[in-house]
């Protein structure tokens, strides 16, 4: 019984420890978001996230869709993608297949780009005035 248990508590340990990318990278990116003019509203992947300027932090595992929202100005529409961490490679280290595994499920493998977003707002035009005839 004794051995079962080590057994198990030292594959649960291993499999713990074993994505690299996941430990050192961890799961969520911190990103920079800042517009001119400062104070529009920022909505990630529909979900509002307050005012420019701040550091939001979301997940690497997928793309996002970040919208700028400001009374008088266009809206404003960027793409953050996921690209391949570097930090992957670590798994080399510890048998790369259990690592490789775990940091893909977990999002970590991936880090977002553009990793500091500094948008220029373009004003609405002002509605041409109609010609009286």
């Amino acid at each position: 019984m004794a051995k079962i248990f080590k057994f198990t508590l030292t594959f649960a340990l291993t499999l713990l420890v074993s994505g690299c990318a996941t430990i050192l990278n961890t799961t969520t990116q911190e990103v920079e978001i800042k517009s001119n003019p400062p104070n529009a509203k920022i909505t990630i992947d529909n979900k509002k996230f307050g005012v420019t300027p701040q550091i939001v932090n979301i997940e690497r595992k997928k793309d996002h869709t970040i919208k700028f929202e400001l009374e008088g100005y266009q809206l404003y529409e960027i793409q953050v993608t996921t690209k391949l961490s570097g930090w992957i490679w670590l798994n080399i280290l510890n048998g790369f297949i259990p690592g490789m595994a775990i940091d893909y499920l977990t999002g970590s493998l991936n880090r977002l780009y553009p990793d500091i977003l500094e948008v220029q707002l373009i004003p609405v035009p002002a509605p041409k005035e109609q010609i009286s005839q």
